[in-house]
């Protein structure tokens, strides 16, 4: 098994947040994709996530992008914090993007309204 030094955390929530914040005071390099180019913006001009963890203030080296393929093309690990509606969707979106062999860990849970089906 290889040492994780970079992380991309998929999903700019609270909970993507919180993880990519542990993964940097963990001394990782992390780069938080988020879909909301304002709230990327946020966080890159004032190291916070004002929308779902306000006061929080986010250390180096954790970075933000809304460039999905910029997150994935360094990360030896990928975490996946996605709502449950839209993880199917940005799963098949990311996994042609992933280099062979990177880790994708998934940190989310819920069930699928249309398919019913568990994460």
């Amino acid at each position: 098994m290889t040492a994780i030094g970079r992380i991309a955390v998929i999903g700019g929530g609270a909970w993507g947040t919180a993880l990519a914040l542990v993964a940097a005071r963990a001394d990782r390099s992390v780069m938080l994709w988020a879909r909301d180019p304002a709230l990327v913006n946020t966080i890159a001009k004032h190291r916070e996530n004002d929308r779902y963890l306000p006061g929080i203030r986010l250390d180096p080296p954790l970075t933000a992008t809304t460039d999905m393929h910029a997150a994935l093309a360094a990360a030896d690990a990928v975490l996946l914090v996605t709502p449950a509606q839209t993880t199917r969707a940005v799963v098949r979106k990311i996994a042609p993007a992933l280099a062979k062999g990177t880790q994708v860990i998934l940190c989310a849970k819920g069930i699928e309204r249309e398919t019913g089906l568990l994460l």
